[in-house]
């Protein structure tokens, strides 16, 4: 009766292992991998949903969006638009003193200070005609002389690595549309372990002015 393995089977044996284990490592890290990878897309879904509904709920508490910010354009000249300096998203808030008797302001005076506040993007490299954009929002508050306050003017960052933001209006006397605030965002992120694959999200959503 033969006892134990030849050395010959000792060896067959172990690269056996070898091979399953080499495949178990490969079959973990790319689970791993894709999870991670799932994680990152999701997060940008989270940061487009944050953003739109941050800045809805600016639009919802305005009283006034200010004419020209955004543009109104043709209903055929929505998908040319593109990302720009130049295109913002302006509106007025205004806050009400009731204590005050309108009679009794002084000349120049009202009963009411207001926030000015402003969307606009910024490339992050001025350099690169491929540079991703960013969100800023700033706030210029006015007194109730309607001085502004630049002094107490706030600016700071909403979102980095937008690829696509537009802001725009449809002209009312060509579609139901008119008096809605329109705006397309759109995020990119290239894949970690692959370049020349792209995860992206776009979501265009409006908001009736009040």
């Amino acid at each position: 009766m033969r006892k134990g393995f030849t050395a010959v089977e000792l060896m067959i044996g172990l690269i056996i292992m070898s091979l399953l284990l080499t495949a178990l490592y490969r079959t973990f890290s790319a689970t791993r991998r894709n999870a991670a990878e799932i994680v990152a897309n999701h997060s940008i879904n989270d940061d487009l949903d944050r953003t739109l509904l941050r800045i809805t709920d600016d639009i919802r508490e305005s009283n006034l969006i200010v004419p020209g910010f955004p543009a109104a354009v043709e209903p055929m000249e929505v998908g040319t638009l593109v990302t720009s300096k130049n295109n913002k998203l302006k509106f007025e808030k205004f806050l009400y003193d009731y204590s005050k008797d309108p009679t009794t302001l002084a000349a120049g005076e009202v009963n009411y200070t207001k926030n000015e506040i402003t969307y606009y993007l910024e490339p992050e490299d001025d350099q690169d005609p491929n540079s991703p954009w960013t969100l800023q929002r700033s706030l210029r508050p006015y007194n109730n002389k309607i001085q502004p306050e630049d002094s107490q003017a706030t600016v700071y960052t909403i979102l980095r690595g937008i690829r696509e933001c537009v802001f725009y209006r449809l002209n009312e006397q060509h579609t139901s549309g008119g008096g809605n605030v329109y705006i397309r965002l759109k995020l990119t992120r290239i894949d970690a372990e692959d370049e020349t694959k792209k995860y992206s999200n776009e979501i265009t959503i409006y908001v009736k002015e009040r």
